[in-house]
Order: structure tokens, then sequence, then C-alpha cells
């Protein structure tokens, strides 16, 4: 190790006295080291996360608290370096990226890029979809999710209950009929077509009636936020939620599908 010192000291010493360091001497101009960039992936990032680049690479930030599981993370980092390399290796090719590590003692956040979105569900065995906006594809997965979840709406009819149960809550028996027959015409209204919130206007549109050559769609069942970066959130189904111009939250109940554009 001293030795090691010893040779980079002399080293210093020929770069000095040749010239190739500048000491502030006149006539010689001083050229500042250019800044290092500490930009964080993850940042104030909190809860799982996909962030889409319109150059078609993904970036995962992932937010685990092992230690509310009692799981040690001794060697996790390297653990996930050689599931990465394992990977690359067997591809050929460095698809998969760790670009961020941050362990705060209880929480692990792990930033990973992906060259792209079949890299991305490949090495985590996920269905997420990137296309353009496809109306035909949309009212296949509407109904294609009507079948998995039918309307768990069930009806006691009024004419089981007496008019004195009735009374005593303060309704008669053409009330309940009323309110029954609106509910039928609400449900068969909102539930007959997909439809989106436009997340500019917060108000309700049916699929058919988004119109863009260029936009993006983005169609998971996780439990995520997604992040478009440089782009913006259009519209999105009864699955996510719009926060902000650029950020949906997907609730991971259903399949989520996300309609966006780039910034080109």
């Amino acid at each position: 190790m001293k030795k090691h010192v010893k040779l980079f000291a002399g080293l210093l010493s020929i770069m000095m006295c040749g010239g190739l360091v500048s000491c502030g001497l006149p006539g010689k101009e001083v050229v500042d080291e250019p800044a290092v960039n500490t930009t964080s992936t993850i940042g104030d990032i909190s809860k799982d996360t996909i962030k889409l680049s319109m150059n078609g690479s993904i970036t995962e930030i992932s937010c685990e608290n092992y230690k509310e599981d009692g799981i040690s993370v001794i060697g996790l980092e390297e653990y996930i370096n050689n599931e990465i390399n394992v990977y690359n290796e067997s591809r050929g090719a460095s698809k998969v990226t760790l670009i961020e590590y941050k362990d705060d003692g209880s929480v692990v956040k792990t930033a990973i890029q992906y060259s792209d979105i079949d890299t991305y569900n490949e090495f985590n065995n996920t269905d997420v979809n990137i296309s353009l906006y496809n109306k035909s594809e949309v009212s296949r997965l509407f109904e294609e999710d009507n079948a998995k979840h039918p309307k768990a709406v069930s009806y006691v009819k009024a004419e089981e209950i007496s008019e004195e149960e009735l009374a005593a809550a303060g309704y008669s028996l053409e009330d309940i009929k009323a309110m029954q027959s609106s509910t039928d015409a609400t449900a068969s209204e909102t539930d007959a077509v997909a439809t989106f919130t436009d997340a500019a206007s917060a108000s309700t549109v049916l699929f058919d009636e988004i119109e863009g050559d260029s936009y993006m769609m983005l169609t998971t069942g996780l439990d995520v936020d997604v992040i478009i970066n440089g782009g913006n959130v259009l519209y999105i189904n009864k699955y996510g939620e719009v926060i902000s111009d650029n950020t949906a939250d997907l609730s991971g109940e259903g399949k989520a599908i996300v309609v966006y554009s780039y910034n080109y």
C-alpha cells in the first residue's frame, strides 16, 4: 500500500514539473474539473414506480421494507448485481443495469434500468404492455375485465319488505321501486362501454372518443406508479388515478390502461 502511495506522489510530481497540472502560474489557464452529476434517480420516491422514456427504456424503482418483514439485506446489492450479470450474459448484451441502490436501515430502494419493455417483462415475469393507442384492444380488455369482474349487485325486491318496515325507515314502497329503477339505469349506462378519465379536465370520456395517432397506451395489472419521462398522462381508466401531469397511480385491482404522449 505504501509503495502505491509513493508511486502516486512521484507521478504527481512529474506531472507538476511537466506543466500538465496547473499551479496557477502566470500565463497558465486554470481549468475547473467538470462537476460530478449526483442527481438521484430514486429521489423522494417511496412507492414501487416505473418510469417510461421516449427511447423505449424502462426504469423501475423498487421500494421494499425488509426490516418490517425481518429479512436481512446483507449481500442484497451483490445478489442483485449477480442476477443482472447472469441475465445480461445469457442475452449477450447489457440490457439490464442497476443504476442506484439505497439502504436507509429498513427500506431498500433500487433503480434498475431495462433497455425495453420486453426485457423488463422477461426479467421480472410481468405483463406490462406498451403500444400505440388501440380502440379495438381497449374494447377487448373492457369485455375481458367485465367477464372477470361481474357486477356483484343484488337487490331485495321491494315487495319482500313490509310497509311497516319501510315506514319505520322513512320510505314508501314507491320510493324503493324508484331508487332501484334509477340504479339499474345508471349501472347499465356506465357499464355498457369502456370509459376513461380525462387527465386535463377530470371529465369522463368514451374510449372511442379518444383520438391521437401518436398516443401511447400502457396496460398492466401491477400496483405501481407510472411516470412518463418527457411526456404527459392524458387518460386513465377506473383502475388508476392521475397524480400529476406526468404521473399516474395504478391500483393493481384490475387491468389499468394509461393513455399518454411524449413531448416530441
